[in-house]
C-alpha cells in the first residue's frame, strides 16, 4: 500500500503535552477563534443548547488551547472539556473565521480536527478524556471483529448472492453489518432491482472513527488495507451505505492516500439512478413525514439535496419539511465518532429535542439516511415514548419499490 500514501505533515501532528509547547500555527488559529466576539459557534452548538457551559464548544476549546500556550493550564486540565464535543461541525460553518476569511485568506476553523488532536494527545501522555473506558471498550471490541471469522463481517448478505469484486462495490462498515442490517440489505435490493452489478469485499477492515481520534496509525493502516482491498477487487466507484464512512472516504483518507476510484454515498447514487429512469417510485406511502439530516452528510461535506429529493418524489408521502437552518444548527445526540459513550445523558437530551423539532412540524415518521442517527432514535423512542417513529430513508424507498 505505499505506493498510495502520502506524508502530509501539519500542526495537527505536533504533539501536545502538559510539558509540550503549542506550536505557532496553532496558536495563531486558537487567536483567530478567541478574538471573535460574534460566538456563533455557541449559538449552534447542541451541547450548549442542553449544557450551557461556555467552557464547551469551538470558542472555549481554542481559548483552552491558548491559555496552553500562555502557561495558564496545562493539557490534562481539559480531560472535561475535551468530551463536550459531537464534533458536528456546525460550528465550523457559523465561524467568521471560515465565513468572512475563507474565501479571501484560505483560513478555516477545523474544530473536528483540533478535537481528534487533542483526544490523542490526552491519551499518549496517559491522562485520556473523562470516561473513555467506555470508549475504549467499544474500539476493542470492534477490532475483535475483525481479528474474528471473516464470514461473520459479510453473513448479513448470506442469501442475497453478492460476488467480492466488480468495477461497482458497496461497501458496508461493521456498524452496519453487525447493528443495522436493514440498511445495507435494502441498499442491495433496490440496486439489483436497478440492474446494477455489483460487488462486496469478503474482508472488510474498520473504519472506526474512535479508533481515529485515539490511535491514528492504526486506523491508517485500516484504511489503506480497505482502500487496498477495493482496489484490488477492480472497484472503479465505491458506494457508501454510512455518512460517517463516507467522510472518511472523501475528506480523511484522501489526506493520506491517492485514491484509485470515486466514491459516492447511496442517495446520490439512488437519485442518479432515478433520474435515468432505472428506479420507479410507484407504490403510495401515505404518511406524515420529515427529514433528519446527518451531521455528517450536511455539515461536513454540504450534501442535502438527494434525500428531500428522493423523499418528496414517494407518492402519497406527506413531506414536512423542517426549517432547513435549525437543521444546520442541529444534531442526533450520537455524534460522529465517541460523545454518546463520553456523555450517554446529554446525548439523550440532544436527541430528545430534534423528536420535539419533529413533532412540532406534525410528522409521524422521522426519516434518517444514517445508522448512527437510526440507532440514536430509536433509542430515544424507546426511552422517551414518543410515537414519533424513525425510519431510514432505503426502507422508504425499497417499500415504494415494491420491493419486500
Amino acid at each position: 500500500m505505499s505506493e498510495v500514501y502520502i506524508s502530509k505533515k501539519s500542526f495537527y501532528d505536533t504533539p501536545l503535552g502538559d510539558d509540550k509547547a503549542v506550536v505557532p500555527e496553532m496558536r495563531r488559529d486558537c487567536y483567530a477563534v478567541f478574538a471573535c466576539r460574534h460566538k456563533f459557534c455557541r449559538d449552534v452548538c447542541p451541547v450548549y443548547f442542553e449544557t450551557r457551559d461556555e467552557t464547551t464548544g469551538s470558542y472555549g476549546l481554542h481559548t483552552s488551547i491558548l491559555g496552553m500556550a500562555e502557561g495558564h493550564v496545562a493539557l490534562s486540565d481539559l480531560q472535561d472539556t475535551i468530551t463536550m464535543c459531537l464534533e458536528c461541525g456546525a460550528c465550523e460553518l457559523r465561524c467568521p473565521n471560515s465565513l468572512y476569511t475563507g474565501d479571501f485568506y484560505g483560513q478555516s476553523t477545523t474544530l473536528v480536527d483540533l478535537v481528534r488532536k487533542v483526544r490523542r494527545d490526552l491519551i499518549a501522555q496517559g491522562t485520556p478524556p473523562a470516561n473513555w473506558d467506555a470508549v475504549q471498550k467499544y474500539i476493542d471490541q470492534d477490532l475483535e471483529k475483525e481479528n474474528g471469522p471473516s464470514d461473520a463481517l459479510v453473513k448479513w448478505a448470506d442469501d442475497l448472492d453478492l460476488p467480492n469484486a466488480g468495477e461497482t462495490m458497496l461497501f458496508v462498515d461493521y456498524f452496519n453489518a453487525g447493528q443495522t442490517t436493514d440498511v445495507p440489505r435494502n441498499a442491495v435490493k433496490i440496486l439489483k432491482a436497478a440492474g446494477i452489478r455489483f460487488g462486496i469485499l469478503d474482508k472488510p477492515y474498520p473504519t472506526l472513527g474512535e479508533l481515529y481520534e485515539s490511535d491514528k496509525e492504526k486506523w491508517m493502516v485500516y484504511a489503506a488495507q480497505n482502500i487496498d482491498a477495493l482496489a484490488k477487487a477492480g472497484a472503479k466507484t465505491v458506494i457508501l451505505v454510512n455518512p460517517h464512512d463516507y467522510i472518511f472516504f472523501v475528506r480523511e483518507y484522501p489526506k493520506y492516500f491517492n485514491l484509485p476510484f470515486d466514491v459516492v454515498y447511496i442517495t446520490d447514487y439512488l437519485l442518479s439512478l432515478f433520474e435515468a429512469g432505472k428506479i420507479t417510485l410507484k407504490n403510495e406511502l401515505p404518511i406524515n413525514a420529515t427529514y433528519h439530516d446527518p451531521c455528517s452528510l450536511n455539515k461536513h461535506v454540504l450534501n442535502w439535496e438527494a434525500p428531500r429529493t428522493l423523499i418528496e418524489a414517494i407518492p402519497g408521502i406527506s413531506y414536512k419539511a423542517d426549517d432547513h437552518i435549525r437543521q444546520w444548527d442541529y444534531c442526533c445526540g450520537n455524534g460522529l465518532n465517541s460523545f454518546k459513550r463520553l456523555k450517554p445523558d446529554v446525548s439523550y437530551k440532544i436527541g430528545l429535542r430534534r423528536f420535539s423539532m419533529a413533532e412540532e412540524v406534525g410528522a409521524e415518521q422521522l426519516i434518517v439516511a444514517c445508522p448512527h442517527c437510526l440507532d440514536q432514535f430509536t433509542e430515544v423512542k424507546a426511552k422517551s415514548g414518543s410515537s414519533l417513529e424513525p425510519v431510514h430513508i432505503l426502507e422508504l424507498i425499497a417499500k415504494s419499490m415494491g420491493i419486500d
